[in-house]
């Protein structure tokens, strides 16, 4: 019985995190998802994911950190089995992951079978013997892994500050909610200073392939994307979304009904392209990958999910009352994700 009410529950949220689809989510109903478990039925997911990226240097430097769970008893993720133990409250079995690129190579943090605890605002873990720590409530978090990592978010200095989404066709759904933030502290005993990104996404659906990327430029400037697809290579796609966010002058510019290509040129460096266009608006922008990290995930479905650490290399946006190009923005940090089956 408590079984089915926690289903329940959990359906509920998908419910509510879907009527809000934007910005308009309050404080308590963020700091509630993002600080609680859910209770899985078959095919269903839950993770928390952390990005962070220093802004003050010439080097691209970013983090990732990932607590990773699903129904089911275990899986192979990086060819290593995890455990799972199913619907426990509060404290449960997750894989825990992470990286940080110091601009110059990729220094993995290992994949760990982690104990994960929460109790009140604090996810309690960790990763290859170092202590995970993730607490506070929105605007303000803290984000540790030992003496590696020492974070302090506090409120975006950006337009884009927070938000929720769903998509719930029953019995299937996603929901997520974003905490965006400036991030101040220590990396490998490093100052670190820029832009941070706290997510908590759970669910009921099938793993499938998609593009998803996230670019912040010098200038508190945002681009986003993304597009489920029908196949890894395909330019087919189920749903896709294209975001620029003006912070200069405060606008946001949506695509609408618009057509999206993605596609990369593989040379001395790894290059992504994203072209996007409707009846108003029109978007190129060319991506330059400086690091990858690879994470496989087999039982239960397969996936394997390559993070790339970008930085724009050429940007144009024209609408009808602006013309933008990348010098008017400044440098840029962001992640690009090529997932698929």
């Amino acid at each position: 019985m408590n079984k089915i009410k926690g289903i329940w529950n959990t359906y509920n949220k998908l419910w509510e995190l879907s009527k809000i689809n934007g910005s308009e989510v309050d404080k308590k109903l963020l700091d509630q998802v993002m600080f609680s478990t859910e209770i899985l039925p078959p095919l269903g997911k839950e993770y928390w994911w952390f990005l962070g990226f220093d802004t003050t240097g010439d080097k691209p430097k970013q983090l990732m950190l990932l607590i990773f769970r699903k129904y089911g008893k275990k899986m192979l993720f990086n060819g290593e089995t995890m455990e799972f133990n199913g619907n426990e409250k509060d404290q449960f079995l997750a894989v825990t992951s992470g990286w940080v690129y110091d601009g110059d190579r990729l220094l993995d943090l290992g994949d760990t079978n982690a104990i994960i605890n929460i109790d009140k605002n604090e996810i309690m873990g960790e990763v290859s013997g170092h202590k995970l720590l993730i607490s506070g409530g929105y605007p303000n978090y803290r984000i540790s892994v030992g003496d590696i990592i020492k974070l302090n978010l506090t409120k975006s200095d950006t337009l884009q500050e927070k938000d929720a989404h769903g998509v719930f066709i029953p019995p299937l759904g996603m929901g997520w909610v974003d905490a965006f933030g400036v991030a101040e502290g220590e990396v490998f005993d490093g100052k670190f200073s820029g832009h941070s990104h706290l997510q908590k996404v759970f669910g009921v659906a099938p793993f499938g392939p998609f593009h998803w990327g996230r670019i912040i430029f010098q200038n508190g400037s945002i681009v986003s994307f993304f597009c489920l697809k029908t196949g890894k290579n395909s330019q087919v796609f189920f749903h896709k979304s294209l975001l620029f966010i003006d912070n200069v002058n405060n606008e946001i510019i949506k695509f609408n009904k618009f057509k999206l290509k993605i596609s990369k040129s593989i040379g001395e460096k790894l290059y992504w392209v994203i072209e996007g266009k409707d009846a108003e608006k029109e978007l190129l922008m060319t991506l330059e990958s400086h690091a990858k990290k690879t994470y496989s995930m087999k039982g239960g479905g397969s996936q394997t999910y390559i993070e790339h650490a970008v930085t724009p290399a050429a940007f144009y946006l024209k609408t009808d009352s602006k013309l933008i190009f990348l010098n008017h923005l400044g440098k840029g940090w962001g992640t690009l994700e090529d997932a698929y089956w």
